[in-house]
């Protein structure tokens, strides 16, 4: 019994690894904020603790996840593993795939869902600037997940 292949679309090595290293930056942004205490007489210590924890929490997660950001397409479900958040969605669910990079669909109890696919964002028209190859996967695996689930372009 032969399997339809698994389809794997993400960015590249280099755009993956820059993340990492953003992730890594914010990190340590939010964990030297206690080094703030070190001056004397500083205020907001509340704020800056919580910004902090917040920037130490998000940078830790975007590290972790850097590198597996990822949209899978499998014989009957599209599987989305984003910087944050991830969602399997159901091919015969999709009814639509926007343009800014959202998926629409349909859950099983019959409510319209939406869910961003963060890694093609932003999937813009091909201007031909010398930066357009870096982000021109984007559109095409745009492009192949509307093809892929057989969805209506808006």
């Amino acid at each position: 019994m032969q399997h339809a292949a698994v389809e794997v679309l993400r960015a590249s090595r280099w755009e993956r690894i820059a993340n990492l290293v953003m992730g890594a930056v914010l990190a340590l942004m939010g964990l030297s904020s206690p080094l703030l205490f070190l001056v004397p007489g500083s205020s907001a210590r509340v704020f800056c603790v919580a910004l902090g924890a917040l920037f130490a929490v998000a940078g830790i997660t975007l590290t972790v996840r850097a590198l597996r950001v990822a949209v899978v397409l499998d014989t009957d479900e599209l599987r989305y593993t984003g910087f944050f958040a991830s969602a399997t969605i159901p091919r015969d669910a999709i009814t639509t795939v926007l343009d800014d990079c959202t998926v629409e669909w349909r859950s099983a109890d019959g409510r319209e869902r939406r869910t961003a696919l963060w890694v093609f964002r932003p999937a813009y028209v091909d201007d031909g600037t010398k930066f357009a190859p870096y982000w021109r996967w984007r559109r095409a695996g745009l492009l192949r997940v509307r093809q892929w689930a057989g969805a209506r372009a808006v």
